[in-house]
C-alpha cells in the first residue's frame, strides 16, 4: 500500500472536515472539490489492489460525504472480502446499514467489528459497541442489548470509552 497517498488523502479530508465545522451546512463547492481531489488520489491505488483497510475506509468515507452511498457500500463490502478481519471495515459497513435502518445486517457487521476489536477496547471500540447496542434495541432485543452493554463496560479502561456505553435512559427525564 502506498502510505504516502493515503496520508495525503487523509490530510485533505481532515482539513475539509475541520474547515466545515459543525456539519449542519452543506459542503461548499470548494470543499466538495477538495473531497473529490482526495478521492482521486486514492482511486489508482485502489484500482491496483494496493489499498489497505485504512485506505478503503477513507475512500468509503469520502464517497459517503460526496453522496455516493452505493459506492461506499461496494467499497466496504469489497474491503471485507479482501480483509475479513478488519474491524474498522465491519464497523463502517454496520454503521452504513444502521443509517439505512437495515438492522439485522447492521447487527451482523457491528458484532463482527466488536468481536474482532475486543483486544483493544478503546474509545473507538466502545463507540462501535454502543452502535451494536443501539442496533439490537432497534431489532427489539433489549435483553441482549443490555447484556452487550454490561459486557462492553467491563472491558473498557478509560472514562472516554465508558461514556459511549453509558445508558442514557436515566438522562431522559426531560431536563
Amino acid at each position: 500500500m502506498d502510505r504516502d497517498v493515503v496520508d495525503q488523502a487523509h490530510e485533505i479530508y481532515f482539513n475539509v472536515i475541520v474547515a466545515h465545522g459543525d456539519g449542519d451546512e452543506p459542503w461548499t463547492p470548494e470543499q466538495r472539490s477538495e473531497l473529490r481531489r482526495a478521492l482521486a488520489l486514492l482511486e489508482p491505488v485502489e484500482s491496483s489492489g494496493d489499498l489497505g483497510p485504512e485506505g478503503i475506509q477513507l475512500m468509503a468515507s469520502l464517497c459517503l460525504e460526496l453522496g455516493n452511498d452505493e459506492r461506499e457500500e461496494h467499497l466496504l463490502r469489497a474491503g471485507i472480502e479482501a480483509f475479513p478481519a478488519a474491524a474498522g471495515l465491519h464497523a463502517d459497513l454496520g454503521a452504513a446499514y444502521a443509517n439505512l435502518s437495515q438492522w439485522s445486517q447492521a447487527v451482523s457487521h457491528l458484532c463482527a467489528a466488536v468481536l474482532l476489536g475486543v483486544d483493544d477496547a478503546d474509545e473507538r471500540w466502545a463507540m462501535t459497541a454502543s452502535q451494536l447496542v443501539d442496533a439490537l434495541v432497534e431489532c427489539g432485543d433489549e435483553e441482549r442489548a443490555n447484556a452487550v452493554r454490561e459486557w462492553a463496560m467491563s472491558l473498557v479502561k478509560d472514562e472516554a470509552a465508558r461514556q459511549w456505553l453509558e445508558d442514557d435512559e436515566d438522562d431522559s427525564s426531560g431536563t
